[in-house]
């Protein structure tokens, strides 16, 4: 027999649906099991299968449900506790994206931090901590069990919430550069009545003649003030040099829409900006 103990009804409730819901679920493939409310605060489970293991098979499934349970009702509530108790994130909308980038962190959703898939894997910390705890016969109180069992997973939320407040801040710098650099644009007068970019692996720069900018006119139009990209050279820079350059229009070929150069060209430009293919890139006999 396990005895799980609530201080909270509502948590008692909620968790012994999903038990019920599961192990009738698995009945029909041999898991043999019961689960009771004792009172109002306390889950009874008793595995009857005596030709399988309960280590083999009812002691997985609970300790997933138990895993997916906190995660589903305690993790939203300790990052907003995080970003506000430990650094002091008090205004609503910035603890919301804060906790949004911090969800897609653990979910391994952000392709751009590919190698903290593995590191914030918190249905493991969780999964072992129970499993490790929950053995045949068996009582604990749910509560201090978060509390002191659950340290590991607390401190890679921490972790978390402090990656994802860098990632929100490098956002929030991001922005704040682009919406300087459409002002930019908008405020000053066009120096060139229409510009081509290539986009074809990298990016090249043609005047409205389709003749190649070279290095030295790049550097002698480039604004030092207006730097977006930090420790290229200039014939690799996109941004800079364009922006320094005014044009009216701004005709882009390529194959890659969704490059992260051309959408922040397309911010900053918005209807100046046009796209093509890039096979329709043909200088002697494309009119624009």
């Amino acid at each position: 027999m396990i005895a799980i103990h609530f201080e909270e009804t509502d948590d008692c409730k909620q968790l012994l649906d999903q038990l019920r819901t599961y192990i009738q679920n698995y009945a029909a493939y041999g898991l043999k099991g019961t689960v009771e409310k004792e009172g109002e605060t306390t889950i009874l489970l008793n595995y009857e299968n005596q030709f399988v293991n309960f280590y083999d098979s009812f002691h997985p499934l609970l300790v997933s449900v138990l895993t997916d349970y906190v995660i589903s009702t305690k993790e939203e509530e300790w990052l907003l506790d995080i970003v506000e108790t430990m650094f002091y994130f008090t205004a609503k909308e910035e603890q919301q994206e804060i906790i949004t980038i911090a969800r897609a962190i653990l979910e391994g959703d952000r392709d751009d931090l590919p190698m903290m898939k593995t590191f914030f894997n918190r249905r493991a910390y969780i999964y072992e901590a129970f499993a490790n705890h929950v053995e045949e016969e068996t009582s604990f109180f749910y509560e201090p069990f978060l509390t002191f069992r659950l340290r590991e997973y607390g401190e890679m939320l921490i972790d978390c919430v402090e990656m994802a407040i860098d990632e929100y801040m490098l956002e929030q710098e991001y922005q704040n550069m682009i919406e300087d650099l459409r002002h930019y644009v908008k405020s000053h007068q066009p120096k060139f009545s229409c510009l081509h970019i290539v986009h074809d692996q990298g990016f090249t720069l043609y005047d409205e003649h389709f003749r190649r900018l070279t290095r030295e006119e790049l550097l002698f139009h480039l604004n030092v003030e207006l730097m977006f990209e930090e420790a290229l050279e200039v014939e690799e820079m996109v941004v800079s040099p364009l922006v320094s350059l005014l044009p009216r229009r701004v005709y882009l070929f390529t194959d890659e829409p969704d490059d992260g150069v051309i959408l922040t060209l397309q911010a900053i430009f918005e209807e100046r900006l046009r796209l093509y293919p890039l096979r329709a890139y043909e200088p002697e006999s494309t009119n624009f």
